[in-house]
């Protein structure tokens, strides 16, 4: 049977001198990561690139050689071309049972990430470029995938579309990050609602005192309009129905959850009156796992909102889950968060009088999934192999159109060949973020949705 290769997802290589290459793959361990070549080699691995590769049989006996070398674990440059065979729905939903159920088993204890934010958190742009990074922090600039837009700006557009910014509004910013996202947002709220951003008040409130202060220092172009709170959001003596508008990006889950056993009642005091605020608040616990996670922490903070927000308020919430799967563990470098029950959150919602509405955050934010960018292991062979190798640090994390590409690398580093770009909606992860949704509240009258 004649074996067709192609160039193993991922690889890319680069000239370092007149003669010789440096080749990268992923799939490698990182003392291996980095292969040097000869420009001849170069040629031969060009013959294999793109998605339908060459002929093994079609080359001549020593290029047949080296590419059969190439093949092997040792190297993986090239692989056999494969058709991807497709996950099946039920292997999905058993995929995900098993996260919730493993999750629960590995958890002893209560989860309360108070005392990381309190003292955890050193620097804080280094928090969100190496620590945890955020669908905000990644798109903190313009970005053709939002129309040209910055996250925040784009953010501040579906707000304004959808009324919940107007003229004297208070707003409230909770679990602000470095404040870039506020930044950008206030500032298109300056630029396409000029009338609107004289008259507002926006409060950034956080728990860590080091990404307060970054905060402040971001957001000194708005010093006229912003202000500062801290403390703990479940907890904070917020004033009475003091604002129009809460929102809380990519904060969530941060809060505390609990562990519950189906088959006997809590002995933790916590976990006990975690499940005495699911139950009260309408939550359906009849298909959890023997033992399931609650996002306890977030219920609080939902069942705050009535008393928080004004009569016609709105709230915004952001954050990484589904709207049927029980929370399950995400461990981000030192820590570790958990996803959220979004279908619980609407249920408690309805309770509280808060008028839900869910939205996919690509659909709410107009992530455009047709842009071609560097394709994730690409980025990962790049960024964690080739430029380390070569010396080239300080670049920041982003999602690569061709040409932001080109004009970050112009100075710093050789042109790379065999790099991939794909359409944005095949990317995994936060590059495009389709495993986030946004939940809009809305205290006291039915809520309307954009553009209504």
């Amino acid at each position: 049977m004649t074996r067709r290769l192609k160039t193993a997802a991922g690889v890319i290589w680069a000239p370092i001198t007149d003669s010789h290459w440096v080749a990268v793959s992923p799939t490698r361990s990182s003392l291996e990561s980095c292969l040097l070549i000869t420009g001849e080699d170069a040629e031969l691995l060009r013959s294999f690139a793109g998605p339908k590769g060459a002929r093994l049989d079609g080359l001549g006996p020593r290029d047949r050689e080296r590419a059969a070398r190439w093949l092997t674990p040792e190297f993986r440059l090239l692989e056999e071309i494969e058709e991807p065979s497709e996950v099946k729905d039920h292997e999905e939903l058993a995929l995900s049972v098993f996260r919730e159920y493993s999750s629960a088993r590995e958890l002893t204890g209560g989860h309360d990430l108070a005392k990381y934010h309190m003292k955890g958190i050193k620097d804080a742009l280094r928090q969100f470029e190496e620590v945890e990074m955020t669908v905000s922090h990644l798109f903190r600039e313009p970005h053709p995938m939002l129309g040209g837009m910055s996250y925040g700006g784009r953010f501040a557009r579906a707000l304004l579309e959808d009324r919940a910014l107007f003229a004297h509004a208070k707003v409230l910013e909770v679990g602000s990050g470095t404040g870039i996202f506020g930044r950008e947002l206030l500032s298109e709220v300056q630029k396409a609602a000029p009338e609107v951003y004289r008259t507002l008040g926006y409060t950034f409130f956080d728990l860590s005192p080091v990404l307060a202060e970054s905060q402040r220092e971001i957001n000194e172009v708005h010093r006229n309009i912003v202000s500062f709170d801290a403390g703990d959001v479940l907890n904070h003596p917020f004033p009475e129905e003091g604002y129009d508008l809460v929102i809380a990006n990519e904060m969530i889950a941060d809060l505390p959850v609990v562990k519950i056993n189906r088959d006997r009642e809590p002995d933790d005091p916590d976990a006990r009156a975690g499940l005495e605020l699911a139950l009260k608040l309408g939550l359906i616990l009849d298909d959890a796992p023997p033992e399931f996670i609650i996002n306890t922490g977030v219920l609080k903070f939902l069942e705050r909102l009535p008393h928080i927000l004004k009569p016609s308020g709105r709230c915004y919430v952001v954050e990484y889950g589904s709207s049927w799967a029980y929370p399950a563990a995400q461990v981000v470098t030192d820590h570790v968060e958990y996803s959220i029950h979004f279908g619980h959150l609407e249920s408690a919602a309805r309770t509280l009088g808060l008028n839900p509405e869910l939205f996919e955050l690509v659909e709410f934010l107009g992530f455009r999934a047709d842009v071609e960018v560097l394709s994730d292991l690409c980025h990962s062979a790049l960024f964690g192999h080739l430029l380390p190798f070569l010396g080239v640090g300080g670049i920041s994390s982003r999602v690569y159109t061709k040409e932001m590409l080109d004009e970050t690398l112009a100075r710093v580093a050789p042109k790379p060949e065999n790099l991939e770009f794909v359409p944005a909606g095949k990317l995994g992860g936060i590059a495009f973020p389709s495993g986030f949704l946004a939940l809009k509240l809305a205290r006291g009258a039915t809520s309307n949705r954009r553009g209504a």
